[in-house]
């Protein structure tokens, strides 16, 4: 059982907590637009309801957040972007990261001391890609010194939701990266601790048992802490077992796959009625298996991906020459993938339909897939799946936030944070148009395209130096 002086869940963070409220004293001066700004003649996509758009607006933001959206009036003047052929959106959601930071690469990659981790080089591509806000389901010490660089200005980078990951007592992730909880009672205490050290979730694993997962949800509903993760009891056939009340979301599609005997997707509507019944929504994660089915069938395609340039160089020498999915390549594991994809694919179908909500999500960097970059891919494989393109914008953008239960964020209106994409296309037409960003708002600043293109270009450079 952890203990408040021994707990690495209670007392790391605490710590770098107090660093982030010293870090937020030490704003770096605003930059262009921070303090105002005018968006004018744009089409606005406010995300608040299905087909409604605001053409010609003018959205005025000072302070970060967004004041007014009224008509467009005369012409772009200074502090002021031009939005005519422009769609405005909310900044993007990932509801599943793992952020990178130089102890999970450590732990992941099984190496004897800390690498060197660019810590810009991180969180550059998500903001690149228009991904203004991460769930982060594994998060560590590290984690919350990063939010403090970010809050500082020292680092761009997307706001970070933490969630401390607790699986059975032995857990499959490292100690740091995961907790290993014994019984109900060491779980209860591992979420009253993870809520007084500032966590915003908790993120259930694998190899919890029944009695231990049913206390951490109860605790974490006592505790006004929303739960997300797998579903414990793999291939038990034992769905209904754990998908209680207070089960807020499941992590993966995949997990609903690998409770049911035989892939055998007759089980889906039970599973859509189950979810819709006790509110747990679905971060589906479908491109996470189409990246490992593509990567173990046809190695090669991975030097066929540009973006894993971007990536820190370590990880890019691991999806490249030491990939466990290639390694694993088998007739029998090629097999399960492709079962294991078509019942993900039927599953969010079924659930959309059903009105159970679904938060776009990549699992990155899982080897493959690359942070910011694979958002979109996971956008375009919802619509594969048969979302419509607002339906899919929706779940990276309304449904994360509506999900956390703040009205901070996820669409355009007043009063909202000031996290915005100006698109050169209408994404709910063609929901590949998520990719032709013209610039990134995030907090009132305005990122050119331009802008970050080179800062990108600047980041693949360095890391190919690092090789």
């Amino acid at each position: 059982m952890h203990t408040k002086e021994n707990n690495p869940v209670r007392n790391e963070p605490r710590r770098a907590a107090k660093g982030a409220l010293m870090a937020l004293a030490l704003v770096a001066a605003p930059a262009w637009g921070a303090d105002r700004l005018t968006i004018n003649d744009v089409t606005v996509l406010p995300m608040t309801g299905a087909g409604k758009t605001i053409p010609h607006a003018r959205v005025e933001i000072e302070d970060g957040r967004i004041t007014a959206i009224t008509p467009a009036s005369g012409p772009c003047k200074a502090l002021c972007l031009d939005g005519r052929g422009k769609w405005l959106i909310p900044g993007l959601t990932d509801a599943h990261v793992h952020v990178e930071n130089d102890r999970l690469a450590q732990l992941f990659m099984h190496l004897p001391q800390k690498p060197a981790v660019d810590e810009d080089g991180v969180f550059l591509p998500y903001i690149a890609n228009g991904v203004t806000q991460v769930f982060d389901l594994s998060a560590m010490t590290e984690t919350f010194l990063q939010k403090a660089d970010i809050a500082a200005g020292r680092v761009l980078g997307p706001h970070i939701v933490t969630a401390a990951m607790l699986d059975g007592p032995s857990p499959i992730w490292p100690e740091g990266m995961s907790h290993g909880i014994p019984n109900p009672d060491a779980g209860r205490q591992a979420v009253r601790d993870a809520h007084d050290d500032g966590y915003d979730l908790i993120k259930t694993y694998s190899l919890l048992d029944l009695p231990t997962f049913l206390a951490i949800v109860d605790e974490a509903g006592k505790q006004g802490m929303k739960v997300i993760g797998h579903i414990p009891g793999r291939a038990q056939d034992a769905t209904a077992k754990y998908l209680v009340p207070g089960f807020d979301a499941v992590a993966h599609a995949e997990e609903y796959a690998y409770q049911t005997p035989d892939y055998n997707q007759g089980r889906i509507p039970d599973y859509a009625a189950l979810a819709r019944a006790n509110g747990t929504a679905l971060v589906a994660t479908l491109t996470v298996d189409d990246r490992i089915l593509e990567e173990t069938e046809h190695p090669e395609s991975l030097k066929q991906r540009p973006e894993l340039g971007y990536q820190l160089p370590l990880l890019q020498m691991m999806v490249l020459q030491h990939n466990p999915y290639v390694a694993k390549a088998s007739p029998g594991f090629i097999d399960a993938l492709h079962k294991t994809i078509a019942f993900n694919r039927a599953l969010v179908k079924a659930f959309v339909a059903a009105g159970v909500p679904i938060l776009a999500g990549t699992d990155s960097p899982v080897p493959g897939i690359v942070p910011g970059f694979a958002l979109h891919d996971e956008l375009a494989a919802l619509v594969g799946a048969g979302m419509t393109p607002y339906q899919a914008l929706y779940a990276s953008t309304s449904a994360p936030c509506e999900w956390l239960g703040t009205k901070d964020c996820g669409t355009v209106e007043a009063g909202r944070r000031a996290d915005l994409l100006l698109l050169d296309g209408d994404p709910t037409r063609d929901i590949a148009n998520t990719r032709r960003i013209s610039a990134v708002i995030l907090g009132g600043r305005v990122h050119s395209a331009t802008e970050l293109a080179a800062k990108m270009a600047a980041l693949k450079a360095r890391n190919a130096t690092m090789h």
